[in-house]
């Protein structure tokens, strides 16, 4: 996926919010804009948004020397915790019938995309009981759906890829129905700060490993999965598995493009230039191959 002209203001709004979460403002403030305004400008429109913006936040967090998210991240790991009895009720309640037509896989599919909400790069507030709603209304493609579960009903080995704090335990609901149907799960996070996005840290707050067989970090900072920049343990469990599966709009937008592996892209839609990618409604719900 490529950056649009469409994601200047998104970028701009980003620094200005991390910026504020950082407590910098006035002259210093503006000195890194300035610095960041650099960053935009060199940069080349023929690569995906989530590598520009990897930059910015990288420059952000070496200028003001903290990781900007660190409290917004703890928060909505509690909160999404407080949540998990009843997200794994809604999974284990959402048995096979005429009536709803949903099985747990799917239900914890729909779980852990209402998750994806908790983005604090593109959002300021987020209402997870409505993101929740929303979820279990909108329509899933019902090839798309049948593609994804033949897909893991094949497989044994799993590369889950998480994306943000607070959205991890949603994830936990959808790798304890894969575990539970025999799945092998490695669940991966980023080896360092960047926006609200899970590290390890955020990992064992959220209780990650009680539900995959093993937790590992990708080994950089990127935001998506760059896989150029990605650790030799991350990659090897990249080529082993027989699935991928993949959290959130970053990471849609730097492997789209990646052949070499099935990858399934779960998340909700939270821009007009992914809208009109995938000709989608922003704010619909997206489960999707890669071929």
């Amino acid at each position: 996926m490529k950056t649009d002209l469409e994601c200047l203001p998104c970028f701009f709004r980003q620094i200005t919010r991390t910026l504020g979460y950082a407590g910098v403002n006035g002259d210093r403030g503006r000195s890194i804009l300035r610095r960041a305004e650099a960053i935009i400008e060199a940069a080349s429109f023929d690569q995906a948004p989530a590598r520009i913006t990897t930059l910015l936040h990288r420059l952000m967090r070496r200028e003001t020397g903290v990781d900007p998210y660190k409290q917004v991240k703890d928060a909505y790991n509690r909160i999404a915790l407080e949540k998990l009895p009843s997200l794994r009720h809604m999974a284990g309640a959402a048995s096979p019938s005429r009536s709803s037509g949903r099985d747990p896989l799917e239900a914890g599919v729909r779980l852990a995309i209402a998750g994806n909400v908790i983005d604090f790069g593109i959002y300021e507030n987020v209402d997870l009981d409505r993101s929740i709603q929303e979820s279990f209304h909108l329509p899933l493609p019902p090839a798309d759906y049948l593609e994804f579960s033949l897909a893991v009903q094949e497989s044994h080995k799993i590369l889950y890829l998480c994306d943000n704090a607070g959205e991890i335990v949603f994830d936990r609901v959808l790798i304890e129905v894969l575990r539970d149907r025999g799945k092998d799960v490695t669940a991966a996070v980023k080896g360092m700060p960047v926006i609200n996005d899970a590290t390890r840290e955020d990992a064992a707050a959220a209780g990650l490993a009680e539900s995959a067989a093993r937790v590992i970090d990708n080994g950089n900072d990127g935001i998506g999965t760059l896989l150029e920049a990605c650790s030799e343990e991350f990659m090897d469990a990249y080529r082993s598995a027989d699935v991928v599966i993949s959290k959130g709009q970053a990471n849609y937008e730097t492997l789209v493009r990646e052949r070499r592996k099935k990858i399934f892209f779960l998340f909700k839609v939270k821009c007009p230039v992914v809208a009109r990618n995938l000709s989608r409604p922003e704010g619909d719900i997206v489960l999707m191959g890669n071929e």
